[in-house]
């Protein structure tokens, strides 16, 4: 199989990945920063432990996945029994033996709605996603790399971005005579949101803050030999 056909098999099981990540029982442990590979909450870790992770997640997945047949064996089963107790019940002799029936098939039935829901996957898809999860643990670096790269294309494998102004928004207003550079401006912006500092990158973070700021506390100017603003409450300063 060509290079090719295996990188475009691979994005296919991703897709189906990113698609069913809900059912693999467990977060996932990291996520795409645009600059890096994260835990959900912005904190770096090792490349081995971000590749045995990713791979043990997407193994958990598939085993998930795998599970449609056996569930709908369940499924069978269950219906199967509730069936002859629902035919028995005319036929209780007691009060009891009534109560007996009902409450078993209320258990069969409580059972029941505990499966989840059938699923669709495409023949091998559980096939491909065990074998990224494999080369994401084992291959080179540089395949892992290029799989994760993959990955990363999907929302479910992002950090969830938020717009600067969101944070600018929810700023305190200082007295007019306190001013602040933009430099600190963006020191706390990086300090509160990091993985998305990092995933803006500085100059597009900077743009994009500094216009925030442009329009809530009104254009930058020349303070004191600096640009800032004015009336501007920063997190950790006391006005």
């Amino acid at each position: 199989m060509s290079k090719y056909i295996a990188d475009a098999a691979a994005r296919t099981a991703l897709e189906a990945a990113a698609w069913h990540v809900g059912r693999a029982g467990a977060p996932v442990p990291f996520v795409w920063s645009g600059a890096q590979w994260t835990t959900p909450g912005g904190e770096w870790r090792d490349w081995p432990l971000i590749r045995r992770g990713m791979g043990e997640w997407l193994r958990g997945l598939a085993d998930a996945l795998d599970s449609g047949e056996t569930d709908a064996l369940r499924r069978r089963v269950l219906r199967d029994r509730m069936d002859a107790i629902r035919d028995a019940l005319p036929d209780a002799v007691t009060d009891a033996e009534e109560d007996r029936l009902t409450e078993v098939m209320g258990a069969l039935r409580k059972e029941l709605d505990s499966i989840p829901a059938p699923i669709k996957v495409a023949p091998g898809t559980v096939t491909r996603l065990r074998d990224v999860a494999s080369e994401v643990e084992s291959a080179s670096d540089a395949r892992a790399t290029q799989l994760l790269s993959l990955a990363s294309q999907f929302d479910a494998f992002r950090a969830p971005l938020n717009d600067p102004a969101s944070w600018v928004r929810k700023l305190g207003a200082a007295p007019h005579g306190v001013h602040v550079r933009t430099s600190a401006v963006w020191i706390a912006f990086a300090t509160a949101e990091p993985v998305l500092a990092r995933s803006l990158g500085t100059v597009t973070g900077k743009r994009a803050l500094f216009a925030a700021m442009d329009k809530r506390f009104g254009a930058r100017r020349k303070l004191s030999g600096y640009e800032g603003w004015r009336g501007v409450a920063l997190p950790g300063t006391d006005h």
